[in-house]
């Protein structure tokens, strides 16, 4: 039993690669690439924990570094590389609400509220 294997979605306009680091010396680390609006799946993890993704945003005006995702060690499988706008990227953590993790008292919002 291990954890879920690492996914990395191409939130960008651009190609993206990097590499995933995982904690152990007996956890081998990861090179993915992945096209925009594509999502590379690790092909396999076992119960290594994550420590950094980096990415490299491949543009026009060059080659750009966003700005790595980084952990003491965790468990999270699902991350993206995003724009934060201009030359400006970075590898982050996605988050998904369920209605399990919504409060009791939560109410969706009226289509005037939104």
């Amino acid at each position: 039993m291990g954890y879920p294997h690492v996914k990395i979605h191409d939130s960008t306009n651009f190609n993206v690669k990097g590499k995933v680091r995982y904690m152990s010396v007996f956890c081998s680390d990861d090179d993915f690439s992945a096209t925009p609006s594509t999502t590379w799946q690790a092909s396999s993890r076992g119960v290594c924990l994550l420590t950094e993704i980096t990415a490299t945003v491949i543009t026009p005006q060059g080659n750009i570094e966003a700005t790595p995702y980084k952990s003491s060690g965790t468990s999270y499988s699902e991350f993206a590389v995003i724009s934060r706008g201009g030359n400006n990227f970075a590898v982050t953590r996605v988050v998904t609400a369920t209605d399990e993790s919504l409060p009791e008292d939560y109410v969706e919002p009226t289509t005037q509220q939104k």
